[in-house]
């Protein structure tokens, strides 16, 4: 029986009432039953970079990079900061730089504001440059005429609204096809590690 693929999702944003985490959590009440989808939720809790904690890193950078190495594809979301990174998902990624959990990992990176520009190309080539390889068909930017989300909506709302459900369901068809497309068949799964879990 072929696994299941798996998908996490991070938001780049510790704010409560983030765009970014409402997003995702649209997607969670979305997630097709042929697919794990799981959202990140200790991005508070990591600590600053150490670069001599590398080797032997607190058990919360040890279970960032589980949760990465276990997954089929990241559905990172980011908003912009002081036209820049936020803090909080710069530091994350710093942590796996050297410990390469990103490599050759599928990404979805959907851009959820107009106003994020600087931050989305940022974030595109410290990702590229850690091995991620963005799929295209799975992360749709948004436009000042059809923005893919709207702000003063809740999870709920997102997924009921007939602007904004049809873009979240294109979206999970689209990170549906690119993973199942790299799946090993049936018969490998015992040979894969990889996909075992």
């Amino acid at each position: 029986m072929t696994p299941l693929p798996r998908v996490l999702g991070v938001s780049g944003s510790l704010r409560r009432g983030s765009v970014n985490s409402m997003f995702l959590d649209a997607m969670a009440l979305t997630a097709p039953d042929e697919t794990k989808f799981r959202i990140y939720h200790e991005l508070n809790s990591l600590p600053l970079f150490n670069p001599d904690l590398q080797d032997d890193p607190p058990d919360v950078v040890s279970r960032w990079r589980e949760e990465l190495a276990q997954t089929n594809m990241l559905l990172l979301v980011s908003p912009e900061y002081a036209h820049g990174v936020t803090g909080v998902i710069k530091n994350a990624l710093d942590w796996i730089v050297g410990s390469g959990e990103l490599v050759g990992k599928r990404l979805a990176f959907p851009n959820l504001s107009t106003r994020a520009n600087l931050a989305q190309s940022q974030l595109a080539e410290t990702l590229h440059l850690m091995g991620c390889r963005h799929s295209e068909a799975c992360s749709p930017r948004s436009s000042e005429e059809k923005p893919l989300m709207l702000p003063a909506m809740n999870a709920r709302s997102l997924i009921n609204d007939p602007r904004t459900a049809p873009q979240l369901n294109e979206l999970w068809e689209n990170i549906a096809f690119v993973i199942r497309a790299e799946m090993p068949a049936p018969e490998d799964c015992e040979r894969s590690v990889r996909y075992i879990w």
